[in-house]
């Protein structure tokens, strides 16, 4: 069976979407679904046009409902009637995605049955720097707040299997956040993540895009925590209580030492030596769960972040109690509360992070 690929569109160029159609037609694909997100009367005739190609069959809504909705219209397509495929590709109708970095997905399905494939950009050479700025930030968040290196999260070009399509139909994100809840939920089922390098192509600075750099990126955001809140819960009480063993371990043996009479010095760093110990076991076995033994690179990546926690805590209280006038004891607080998650996702994606990035 051939995959059937799906390009939601909204207010296309005519050449541009034609000559994409128009190539992967040629490829290995059962069918080309085309999603018209409201687009308006005057592209009736692009749409119309498009539709002669061979094995293309174009969708409308009356209004427009964003990428996700677009993409969800698409998937229940094949769902409703039935289409026989091995998975389905989407694909963005602004020339992002080379027809050639389609045959790429193409190629990667039939090797890799059953995973999800995911067309990767470089972000290299004359990339708008919103766009990179964004796509990076995501990339950082993601990693830190879920625990998989993912290159490219943002990605439009996707083959996603045919037998996931149920679940993916029952998620309500909007928009661009959509494809986000997605990758997440395909994550949260260990459903094997491939990735194929593909061009990165920015027409006319990326004009075209109908993404909005402040709505959308906030639903991004919003997505991406209320995911981990929800799915990370249980780890991050985990996370707090390790925390809390290792402080009263520091306070447990400092007390100890001052009272077989070692100075307070020594007692601090001894105490501190202790609680670090404790922190990082802990953690590695407790919060994430893992079972192998420590390695040297563990280490040292868990000592740049204790190092990174105590510079930062100290820059953080000087400047609240500096220019926010708050107290020694507020500024500490809320210092910690803010290291708390960012030593978090540093834990969850440096230090104990499992590459589970596949080429």
């Amino acid at each position: 069976m051939n995959p059937v690929v799906i390009i939601p569109a909204y207010r296309p160029d005519k050449k541009t979407l034609s000559n994409i159609v128009e190539q992967i037609a040629g490829f290995d694909v059962a069918k080309i679904i085309i999603v018209d997100d409201g687009s308006g009367p005057e592209f009736k005739s692009v749409f119309e046009q498009v539709e002669t190609i061979p094995k293309t069959l174009v969708l409308y809504h009356e209004a427009n409902q964003g990428k996700g909705a677009a993409l969800r219209t698409g998937f229940r397509h094949v769902k409703d009637y039935r289409i026989s495929c091995t998975s389905v590709i989407t694909v963005d109708a602004d020339g992002q995605h080379l027809p050639e970095d389609v045959d790429k997905i193409i190629g990667s399905i039939k090797k890799h049955p059953g995973s999800l494939v995911l067309g990767v950009r470089k972000f290299k050479g004359n990339v708008p720097l919103r766009s990179l700025l964004g796509n990076k930030a995501t990339y950082l968040m993601f990693r830190g707040l879920v625990g998989q290196t993912i290159s490219d999260t943002q990605t439009g070009l996707r083959g996603i299997p045919c037998s996931l399509l149920e679940e993916l139909l029952a998620l309500r994100s909007d928009r661009y956040a959509y494809e986000l809840e997605m990758l997440l939920t395909l994550v949260q089922k260990k459903v094997p993540v491939k990735e194929v390098t593909i061009t990165t192509v920015y027409e006319d600075n990326n004009s075209v895009s109908s993404f909005n750099p402040v709505s959308d990126s906030f639903m991004i955001y919003k997505t991406l925590f209320l995911w981990w809140f929800t799915f990370r819960f249980k780890q991050l009480l985990k996370y707090s209580l390790s925390g809390m063993f290792s402080t009263i371990a520091d306070f447990g043996a400092y007390i100890l030492l001052i009272n077989l009479s070692c100075g307070f010095v020594t007692a601090s760093i001894l105490a501190r030596i202790l609680s670090v110990m404790i922190h990082f076991s802990a953690n590695k076995y407790f919060t994430f769960s893992y079972k192998d033994a420590p390695n040297l690179l563990e280490i040292a990546k868990y000592l740049v972040v204790v190092g990174f926690n105590l510079s930062s805590s100290i820059f953080l209280i000087y400047v609240f109690i500096q220019y926010l006038s708050a107290g020694e004891v507020v500024a500490k607080v809320m210092a910690q509360l803010l290291l708390f998650f960012a030593t978090y996702a540093l834990l969850n994606g440096f230090v104990f992070l499992r590459q589970k990035r596949n080429r």
